[in-house]
């Protein structure tokens, strides 16, 4: 432990969040206890849903298959699940166990279809009622609770087709527990995207379950005084990670269709959709998937395409993201997305890398230069390694982060002063940048990126300027991390690279008078996936003035 280092992670939170935070676990012991479940929750309401919302998202057969056979894979990781179910599941992440408890595999059985994926969905839905009677975490975690109470929802039409009376009274009195305890134990000390799922529930039950129309009214109150917060002027979700950005947008779509027979207008909806739809495209790759900034993954391929349908097609993006702090360039088959924002809101460090100034980099569908990726939560050997600056497609000093990652969530020392440009003009498209996580060390990193109008060549200057004297030596180290399926091999001069992109012709990359190595990297695209990767990296000494790294990819013709 640190405690300068956790001082620097509170002195960033607001003091009402920190008291929520401790009372919060100060009631989990009460929550827990026959006398809440007794005389707080009771028996439950066992009267029929009013309503019911809509399933806009595709389940996963294949998925929907494999849980009928007795297993199940989320995040990356199989595990058995034959009746009786482990619903402890020993062994497997937290992450993992909250995915078990969300029941969104709930929509890979309607997949299948059928009275046997029917009788199964029951069975294992009367398992988890009977054996999660209390309000104890995991399974009660706010965050669960609200993805399950809508999943169970969503999916009930599924669910009640071939069942009994007696399980529809159970599952109706569970639903009405679960949504009334949710309502006392809301994130209001989190926020951010955990925020958003809890309110979208309470709408849900709101519109959905007799008894519980006052969720409604405030629930839909505070979630657009939560999205006026979250979702900046130009359409980014304030945590800045493309992934969850497409995790809160689907979300409101959710809530969208559900509100959709109300009386009352939702304008600031449709507004905020409209505007984090835009936002959406700037996030996304030649290949259709999402950036791999801050924690989360390229994406769902059927989810990307479903959000199309239900957004009314593919939105053009915006060159940049001036308040989230993305810019992105395209020309021709090539696209570009540089961060260069802020890491995180100050109040809401989970989801932040140290990756300020990295890009990524495709042609055509296929990626050339990527950031790592997460590919895990609880995984000491790879959390925190995922989440530095060296695992980033950007400069870094000395092997040092620019923002201070540690812990699972937590966020210390953070670059303060971070700008963001995005020009055009006859030569191709600009994006730069600076920012001052090495501030400590005196030094300002500044990056200029240049896209030809062509789409072939991406020109990059990277410059380290010195604010003040430093007597240690120290070492500068661009890192362009290249996608699996990009082969590297030496070129004709120690100072340049041949890449070869599969189907997709020939680059090389050159980093004049530099020092110009190639190492090992890794690749996690999705949660729980991760493969061998290659990097180049170029090295330079930091020079008594400013330090200047000059580099380029070039197209050299097809394959």
């Amino acid at each position: 432990m640190s405690p300068l280092r956790d001082l620097r992670t509170l002195a960033y939170l607001r003091p009402e969040q920190i008291v929520r935070r401790l009372w919060t676990r100060a009631l989990r012991p009460w929550y827990a206890s026959a006398l809440y479940d007794r005389f707080v929750l009771g028996a439950g309401s066992v009267a029929a849903p009013r309503h019911l919302p809509p399933a806009l998202w595709p389940g996963d057969g294949e998925s929907g298959r494999r849980i009928l056979d007795g297993r199940i894979r989320l995040v990356g990781q199989e595990h058995p699940f034959s009746l009786p179910p482990d619903w402890g599941a020993r062994g497997r992440s937290l992450l993992w166990r909250f995915n078990l408890h969300y029941f969104e595999w709930l929509g890979d059985l309607a997949a299948v279809g059928g009275d046997v994926a029917g009788q199964r969905a029951r069975a294992l839905i009367n398992d988890w009622i009977e054996n999660h009677p209390r309000p104890r975490l995991p399974a009660w975690h706010p965050y669960p609770l609200s993805v399950r109470l809508y999943a169970w929802m969503r999916h009930a039409q599924f669910v009640f087709d071939g069942a009994d009376d007696s399980f529809r009274e159970r599952f109706f009195a569970s639903l009405d527990r679960q949504a009334r305890h949710l309502a006392r134990v809301v994130e209001w000390d989190v926020g951010g995207n955990h925020l958003i799922k809890n309110l979208k529930a309470l709408v849900a039950a709101g519109h959905c379950l007799a008894g519980h129309e006052p969720h409604a009214r405030w629930a839909t109150g505070a979630l657009r005084d939560a999205l006026e917060v979250q979702v900046l002027r130009d359409g980014g979700h304030y945590e800045r990670s493309p992934s969850y950005h497409l995790q809160v947008l689907c979300d409101l779509v959710d809530v969208r269709a559900l509100l959709a027979g109300d009386d009352h207008a939702h304008a600031w909806l449709d507004e905020t959709i409209s505007r984090m739809a835009a936002a959406l495209a700037a996030f996304r790759l030649g290949d259709g998937g999402l950036a791999l900034f801050n924690d989360g993954d390229v994406g769902d391929a059927s989810v990307l395409e479903a959000i199309e349908h239900h957004l009314g097609g593919h939105s053009d993006p915006p060159p940049v993201l001036s308040q989230t702090g993305y810019a992105r360039m395209q020309r021709a088959e090539a696209i570009v997305i540089m961060d260069a924002g802020r890491c995180c809101p100050d109040d809401l460090p989970a989801h932040a890398h140290a990756d300020t100034l990295a890009f990524e980099f495709s042609s055509g569908p296929q990626r050339i230069v990527v950031n790592c990726g997460t590919y895990a939560y609880q995984d000491p050997s790879w959390r925190n390694r995922l989440r530095g600056t060296a695992a980033h497609s950007t400069v870094g000093i000395d092997e040092d982060d620019s923002a201070e990652v540690y812990g699972t969530f937590r966020l210390g020392r953070r670059p303060r002063e971070v700008v963001c440009e995005r020009t055009d003009d006859e030569a191709g498209a600009c994006a730069g940048g600076s920012h001052d996580g090495y501030g400590r060390y005196g030094l300002v990193h500044h990056r200029r990126l240049l896209l030809a109008d062509d789409g072939r060549r991406l020109a990059g200057v990277d410059r380290i300027e010195r604010l003040r004297q430093d007597h240690a030596r120290r070492l500068a180290a661009a890192r362009f991390h290249l996608h699996p399926d990009v082969t590297v091999v030496p070129g004709d001069r120690d100072d340049e690279l041949q890449l070869s992109l599969p189907g997709q012709g020939h680059w090389s990359f050159a980093a004049p008078g530099e020092s110009v190595r190639v190492a090992e990297s890794v690749y996690a695209p999705h949660w729980g996936e991760m493969c061998a990767s290659r990097q180049i990296v170029v090295e330079k000494p930091l020079e008594k003035n400013d330090t200047i790294l000059e580099w380029e990819f070039v197209e050299r013709g097809g394959g």
